[in-house]
């Protein structure tokens, strides 16, 4: 991670490797440039500066940027496209600093989509995006982090969620309804407030929630101060993860061979970009890793954090060995069930080799 000139800077080095992953760009083409803004609060998403070299090296190469995601499920800064606009514009992705457009992949109300057929475990079908669907070029940026429902968020849940409409999302989610500990519960109104679905209300001073009309966003997990509201750490969130890649493996579908990944293991939180908070980092930077191969990069950016050293006075709380899962001393679970069942269905390789540059 460490830089000893201008050459060998870290920035030059994110122009090399996104020079190197390129090489299938064709001049015209639509690039769409993945990646998360950050929820208005955070400050650990993927920085701008970071950005705008990819953005750089596209232009030369005579390709057309633009930069996207797609809106939330759950209420917050995001869930349609002029709150999404605006949160970008707040957290540094505009014209002016990154050089090219940002646009919502799916459109004002997340209605903009194509049915794409995958005839999976889980889903015979998938809702895509129509941004990402009509782009050229698929280029997906990703924050490697934490995620408390699906032990880390990486290349996978980018494009899984990220690349999903509103509806998409709420059926990777579907199987998740989260618990609830009245005694736990002070009432103040934190999930109900946050609830895109208003399944929540406060009844005579507790969180009363509709499982009915619960579609398992977690979004309730996320704000509740005292853990009243939780999530069960069996079955629902491993359907999570196996959901997410038959997702991913839609987008790609429709994407190879004009693809390719740019995981950043660097500001490594325990959470998702998406809290409007940012956690102090679990392990020292390492780096940027990246291929065209979804599992190769995911397991080498996995792999690289396992291996580092967990810093202190984190939300890892007993410091584990080098080499074992520290999301897993976070949150409890493992997000290695997204990697191996999407090597099952035929999204990469696990298998990869490290070249330096």
């Amino acid at each position: 991670m460490r830089s000893i000139s201008e050459e060998r800077s870290f920035l030059k080095k994110i122009r090399k490797i996104a020079d190197i992953l390129t090489d299938n760009i064709d001049e015209g083409d639509l690039v769409a440039i993945k990646l998360h803004f950050g929820e208005l609060g955070n400050h650990g998403f993927l920085r701008p500066i970071f950005v705008r070299q990819v953005v750089d090296v596209i232009k030369e190469k005579g390709g057309k940027p633009f930069l996207t995601d797609s809106n939330t499920l759950y209420k917050g800064s995001r869930s349609n496209a002029v709150d999404h606009l605006n949160t970008a514009v707040y957290n540094g992705f505009s014209y002016a600093s990154i050089g090219c457009p940002v646009i919502i992949a799916d459109g004002i109300k997340g209605q903009y989509y194509q049915e794409i057929p995958v005839n999976l475990k889980y889903f015979r079908t998938v809702k895509i995006a129509g941004a990402i669907v009509d782009a050229d070029y698929l280029l997906v940026l990703t924050h490697f982090k934490g995620h408390m429902m699906a032990g880390f968020g990486g290349a996978i849940k980018n494009v899984a969620m990220g690349c999903a409409t509103r509806a998409g999302k709420q059926v990777q989610h579907a199987d998740f309804k989260p618990p609830f500990n009245e005694e736990k519960c002070i009432g103040c109104g934190e999930c109900a407030s946050h609830c895109p679905e208003d399944a929540i209300k406060i009844v005579n001073g507790k969180s009363d929630i509709d499982y009915d009309r619960c579609t398992g966003c977690g979004e309730c997990v996320t704000v509740c101060p005292t853990g009243a509201i939780s999530i069960v750490w069996e079955e629902p969130t491993e359907k999570l993860e196996e959901k997410m890649a038959e997702y991913a493996f839609g987008v790609l579908k429709i994407k190879k061979p004009k693809v390719s990944f740019i995981n950043f293991v660097v500001d490594v939180s325990p959470d998702c970009d998406c809290l409007p908070w940012h956690d102090a980092n679990i392990i020292p930077d390492v780096g940027v890793f990246g291929s065209k191969d979804i599992l190769s990069v995911e397991q080498a950016s996995f792999d690289a954090i396992k291996n580092a050293p967990a810093l202190p006075d984190t939300s890892v709380k007993e410091i584990p060995l080098i080499g074992e899962d520290k999301f897993y001393h976070i949150h409890h679970l493992s997000g290695e069930t997204q990697l191996k069942y999407a090597e099952e269905i035929g999204l990469g390789e696990r298998s990869y080799k490290i070249k330096r540059v």
